[in-house]
Formats: structure tokens, sequence, C-alpha cells
């Protein structure tokens, strides 16, 4: 213990600048050990805590910030869950969720009350066995295996045994302050069911409507899902009920409301990553008290019974798991490593079991003890385990696989009112992380001047800002051109794009052909995909994709291409899908379905005829519809029934709707063959 010991009231610039140093470089240092970031900061704050060497108190600020941390992270995990993705396992994670919570509580249960624990504090400490954090997610996705059927089932199995373990920490800890009378189980049901239904309906219901009045404003919205997860978080204790339940629920409620790459989502992801969660896993480490540790035997049989009892019981768990749903030894394996990490409801439990009076230091030692321990073991399981299951899907898928979904999306601009909307739909087009976002201004080289220059320079300035805001890639061009469709085609070839996304305002002139002249002579010129969007509304708040498909040309590969970027595209913005085609493809849509990789929900909608075809889609489009149209480019060919005029119909008969227009690739072969098709 050190006689100098600082606090956030007595030194608060010292205290504030130690503890983002800890952040900055322990994390780093372990890395280079092969530990996860994790388990560095729980260790720096058994240092620097009063249990340790005592240099930092962890109350007052430190306290606040370690809760709302711990609410973040919860947060963050509903916010990770894709829902699709546990519908469509939902039999192997409702399986998986109920027996790796069934064994672990019941076992621990056992094992405790055996160590002289009563009843209660055994349920408790159960609890914390059944429930896990997926700590080695990260992993996962770095090695491509996010849809891998073991991952979606301990991904789903999460949100079980997360709210089963919390439901159990919520109902102890009434029978501690209170008895678990008929009144207590009617209140506990009435207002939960109420408050989950409020979460559900209500908070999605008003959420959409402030992003929709609010647009692209950050920080306001931020601000309003910050604040929305804690009053979630509150209210859940008002009821009873373990405020990281409310954290939890709140993320599972907003995932649908925020996108994949949109700025709201990487803002909340950094700030998370960056302070709050960091802040929470030291103040976990100040919570160890080591002079205990050190001092009493009974400790460490507590640390050890409570770590074997929660890996050996997760194992089994897994084993059995795997073996009913017909898995193999590696994706057993990957079950095992992705559900043994404790941490967030692990310490909840731990923290509010001390509060009452439940637990003693010991266990909340044991506990810290046992999360050091499995987010040790937990991501190196997942990186030996993951490369072997990762080889047949993307180890062994060839480099020119992986340039072909390596996008460079090209962004012309001339509407500083539009550039948000088309660089947040532009970073959820991005095949991948790495794709590259290259926003463009053309500069007439015949009227050009300093003025010019100059508001070209700053619609770029603007436009970088917000594309490294959705953590996406920026490469801003310049190109000097008499004809900006040349220029903008100059500067698609110089770059290698992959694809083109522009805004189109809803003005046409007589002379054009579909939109306008500089869009319709890109579309004319460019080989790239193309994407001509009008978005009237934050694509956040779009509660559906309509994706009318065009007869006679939904083959080939390019169409595929452009079929399955759209659907990851939806799925991106978390967006159900509702695709058109006509009746007598049906069967090849399905095929095109099921080959994609994209993780949505899609209901399908068949039209009989082609006469009827867009009559139906224009009427059946509903305000919050975001309508995409694919489309080719021939004058000659094409959509037959005049759906070259759906821009102009729709922007006439129902104007408050968005839509794109989405192209594919310009293939020569295939353009002949269609035109065959349709000649034939």
């Amino acid at each position: 213990m050190f006689d100098f010991t600082i606090s956030m009231s007595s030194e608060p610039i010292l205290t504030f600048g130690i503890l983002l140093l800890i952040i900055l470089i322990v994390p780093l240092l372990f890395q280079q050990i092969k530990l996860p970031g994790i388990v560095g900061l729980i260790f720096a704050g058994i240092i620097i805590g009063p249990g340790g060497l005592g240099v930092i108190e962890a109350k007052g600020v430190i306290d606040v910030f370690g809760k709302v941390g711990l609410l973040f992270l919860m947060f963050l995990a509903g916010l990770e869950i894709n829902m699709e993705e546990f519908k469509k396992e939902s039999k192997g994670t409702m399986l998986f969720g109920a027996i790796t919570f069934l064994i672990p509580q019941l076992a621990g249960t056992f094992i405790f009350t055996s160590l002289g624990y009563d009843l209660k504090s055994s349920i408790l400490i159960a609890s914390m066995f059944a429930s896990h954090t997926l700590v080695a997610y990260p992993i996962i996705v770095r090695l491509g295996l996010s849809k891998e059927k073991s991952v979606v089932t301990a991904v789903g199995g999460t949100i079980i045994t997360d709210i089963a373990a919390l439901l159990v920490l919520a109902v102890i800890a009434r029978s501690v302050e209170g008895n678990l009378d008929v009144y207590f189980w009617l209140k506990l049901t009435g207002l939960f069911s109420l408050y989950v239904a409020g979460i559900y309906f209500v908070l999605p219901a008003i959420s959409y409507r402030f992003f929709k009045m609010v647009g692209e404003r950050g920080r306001y919205t931020f601000v309003y899902v910050f604040g929305s997860m804690m009053i979630v978080a509150w209210l859940a204790e008002l009821i009873g009920v373990e405020s990281i339940v409310g954290a939890f629920l709140a993320g599972l409620a907003f995932n649908r409301l925020l996108t994949n790459k949109g700025q709201l989502r990487n803002r909340i992801d950094f700030f998370g990553d960056a302070f709050f969660i960091p802040f929470f896993l030291i103040y976990v480490g100040m919570q160890v008290d080591v002079s205990v540790v050190m001092s009493d035997l009974n400790v460490w049989i507590v640390m050890i019974a409570m770590t074997l009892t929660v890996l050996i019981t997760k194992f089994i768990a897994s084993f059995i798991s795997g073996k009913i749903l017909k898995f193999s030894w590696d994706q057993i394996w990957v079950l095992f490593g992705l559900s043994q990490t404790q941490a967030a409801a692990t310490l909840a439990a731990a923290f509010v079991g001390v509060e009452i009076g439940l637990l003693g230091d010991e266990i909340l030692n044991g506990s810290i003890f046992m999360i050091l321990i499995t987010c040790i073991i937990g991501p190196i399981i997942i990186e030996r385990t993951g490369y072997k299951l990762s080889d047949p899907i993307t180890l062994e898928s060839n480099s020119e696989t992986k340039e072909t979904k390596h996008s460079r999306i090209l962004i012309p601009l001339s509407n500083p009112k539009t550039t948000a909307r088309l660089i947040e739909c532009a970073s959820n087009f991005g095949s991948n992380k790495s794709a590259i976002l290259y926003p463009l201004s053309v500069v007439n080289t015949i009227v050009r001047s300093q003025d010019q220059q100059d508001v070209a320079q700053k619609l770029l300035d603007l436009a970088t800002g917000q594309i490294y805001a959705t953590g996406s890639s920026a490469k801003p061009l310049v190109e000097n051109n008499i004809n900006i469709a040349e220029g903008i085609h100059l500067a698609a070839n110089r770059n290698a794009i992959t694809d083109i996304i522009m805004g189109w305002n809803g003005t046409v002139t007589t002379t054009s052909r579909v939109f306008g002249t500089i869009l319709d002579q890109v579309l004319q010129t460019s080989d790239q995909r193309v994407y001509v969007c009008k978005l009237d509304q934050p694509i956040s708040t779009f509660k559906r994709i309509t994706l009318a498909l065009p007869p006679k040309i939904s083959f080939g590969k390019t169409f595929f291409e452009l079929f399955d970027t759209l659907l990851n595209f939806a799925e991106n913005l978390n967006t159900p899908v509702v695709i058109y085609y006509i009746e007598r493809e049906e069967q090849q849509i399905q095929m095109l379905k099921n080959l994609s990789d994209a993780s949505v929900s899609c209901s399908f909608r068949g039209i009989g005829s082609s006469d009827l075809f867009i009559p139906n889609l224009i009427d059946e489009l509903k305000s919050d519809d975001l309508l995409i149209l694919t489309n080719d480019r021939s004058s000659e060919y094409g959509w037959f029934y005049g759906t070259n005029m759906i821009p102009r119909t729709l922007n006439q008969k129902k104007p408050d709707n968005s839509f794109i227009v989405a192209y594919p690739f310009l293939n020569d072969i295939e353009t002949q063959l269609t035109e065959m098709i349709y000649k034939n």
C-alpha cells in the first residue's frame, strides 16, 4: 500500500490521466503476449486499486464510470446479436441455451451447497456459471465465421442464458430483501411483461419518429440512444429486475434501428470500447483484495472450485448439445470456447450478492479470478479451432474471391445536404470493413475558379469526416473535366472502382431518358455497379425494403452479385426484405436467395402478370418502405413494361417515398445473351 493514494476528488486531472494511459498502454502490451486486452485491464485494476498498491481509490466518479460501463457492455451485447440468425437456428439455440444454463446451474448449486453455502447463496453463485459473455467473438468476426452454425448457436444461446441468469439474480435478491409471495410473482411477471412490451413496441415507435425528425445530426441521436439505454436500465430496477437486464433488452430493441456500418453505430461502439468498458474492467480489478487472496486458503479453494466448475459444466453442455445437433469436434470446441468466457452477468451477480450480504469477498475475488482464466482460455480455443473451421470457408478461398469482395465505392458529390445520407448508404453497401469510399468532386475546366475549387474542397472535407465517422476508409478525389459525367467515368476507371453511388433529387427534363443528363450518361458509359439513390429520410428509419426484380433477367453472375450485395445491404440495415417478382420465376428467385450468404428476413410476393407488376408494386408501397429496383442499362430492351419510368412515376404518385435503382456490372456477353432472350 502506497502513501500517495489519489482519487478523482483530490487529483481529478492526474487520476484521469493515469487511467487513460492504462487504457492506452496495457491492452497493447497484452496483445504482444497474445492475451486479450480485457485481461490486462483487469490486472491493471488489481495492481493500482485499493486491494493492490492502493494508487487510486475506487470511489466517486470511477465507481459511477464502472457501473455505467457494465450497462454499456450489456447494451452492446444486445446490439451485436443477429436476430435473423437467431430465428434461423432457433431450435439449436433453444436447445443449447437450455442445456448450457441448466447443467452449470444445477451442478453449481449442488457443489457450493456441499461446500457449506446456504441454498440461496449457492443458487446465486451457480447463476454466474450459467451465464456467459462473448469475449472471443471479435476473433470469430476476423476469421469470417460469424454465420457458422456453431457460432450462431452459441450467440443465440447467449440470449437465453443471460436473461435466465439475470432473472435468477432478480429473484434471489428479492428473496433476501422480502418475501417471495404470490404478490411478488404476479408483480414481477405482470410488470416485466409490460416492461418488455414497452421496450419492443413503444420505444422503437418513439425512436423512429425521433430519428426521422433529427436526421443525421449525430450528437443528438447518440445522446438519445445513450439516455434511452440508461432510462430503460433504471426502469428495470424500478420493477425489481437488475439494471443490466434492462440494458441488454435496450440493446435488442435498438438492434433494428442502428445500421451495422453507420455513423451512429460506429460512435456507440467507439465510445464504449474506448471509454466506458475499459473503465468498467479497471473497476472490476479494483474490487479484488490481494491481501485476502494471499492470506486465506479458503479463498483459493473457492476460486479453483468456481473456475473448474464453469469449465467442466460448460464443456459438458457443449459436448451434449453438439452431439444432439450433430456438430463436429471443431464445432463443439467453438461452442465451448464462446460459452465458457465469463464477464458482465457474472460480475453483476457477484456485485449484487455482496451488496445484499448474501456473498462474501471470497466469492467476488473468485469470480474475478474465474473471469481472468476463462478470458484467457476462450480466445485461445477460438483462435486455434476457428482456423480449422475457416479453412474451407475463408483461408482456402483464393485471393481472387477476396478481391471480388473488396469494395471500392465512388460517391460523386454536389449537394452538402444529401452528402451524409449518401455516405451512410455507401458505407452499408461496402461488402466488408476494408471497403474504401472515394468521395468525388468534379470541377468544370471552363468556368474553373478559385471559388469553385474552394467549394469542392470544403465539400470533400465534409464528406471525408463523415466517412471516417462510419468507420470506413476515405480517399477524396478531385477531377477536372468539362463534362461531369466523363469526369466520374474517368475517376472510376483510374481508381478501379467497383460501385458508384449517386444521388437524385427527382428533377427530370424532357430530353433525359430516365433521371437526367448526367446520371443517364454515367449509366451509359460506366462498367461498374451503379446505384441511383433518392433518400428522403435517414436509412436507419426504413422499416422494410421492397426489392423489385425484373422479369427474365434474374440469371447470370453479374445479376447474382448485385442481388447478393442488396441482401447484404439489407442485413447491414437490420431491415426485413419483401422480394417482388413474376410468379413464373419463383423457383429461380428462391434459388438465388438460398445461394446468398446474407442473414436477413425475406418474404416473397409473386405477381401473376407482367402488366400488373408495376401498378401493384407502387400501390403496395408503404411510407416507410425503401424501394430498391434492379435494372439494366440498355435503352433497347431492359424492363419491357415501362420499368424505366418507375422513378418518374413514383416521384409523381408517391413523392415522399425513397428508392434506389441498382444496376449490375456491365458484362457484354451477358448483355448479348439477354438481348437474344428478349428477341426470342
